[in-house]
């Protein structure tokens, strides 16, 4: 048996004409994904918060069971990391609902969105690495 992959770019460099298909799949679920979570929770910012929150505890996890504990499978991790995630989660609608909320007048509110995303984001994805770590 070998000593697999070191990190996620490791996994996906094995094959990656399958991983580039799989990132495209994963990115098209992932976009729809938020979408359907912005509709469903009363719109922006708060169901882009929970589609990164969400993404954060997910990627922790999926992280943790493809990678960290060495199972081979390059193209499922590029489809749920930069894929599914990827488009899941993105650092750039926050930023520019932080600045919408804030030209908008809604600076407290735009304080709280910051904080609540970077206050349970951080933690998701920690969690979801212990939880990954949990369920070998």
């Amino acid at each position: 048996m070998s000593a697999g992959p070191t990190d996620a770019a490791d996994v996906v460099r094995g094959n990656a004409r399958a991983s580039l298909v799989a990132v495209f799949i994963g990115g098209m679920a992932g976009g729809a994904l938020r979408l359907l979570l912005v509709l469903l929770n009363g719109g922006v910012p708060w169901g882009i918060l929970i589609a990164n929150v969400g993404g954060a505890l997910l990627l922790g996890f999926l992280f943790e069971r493809l990678v960290e504990h060495r199972l081979e499978r390059a193209a499922v991790w590029a489809f749920v990391g930069p894929g599914l995630c990827g488009a899941l989660t993105t650092f750039s609608a926050l930023q520019l609902e932080l600045v919408e909320l804030a030209r908008g007048g809604e600076a407290m509110t735009a304080v709280a969105y910051l904080l609540a995303s970077l206050g349970l984001g951080v933690p998701a994805a920690a969690s979801g690495r212990r939880l990954g770590r949990l369920h070998r």
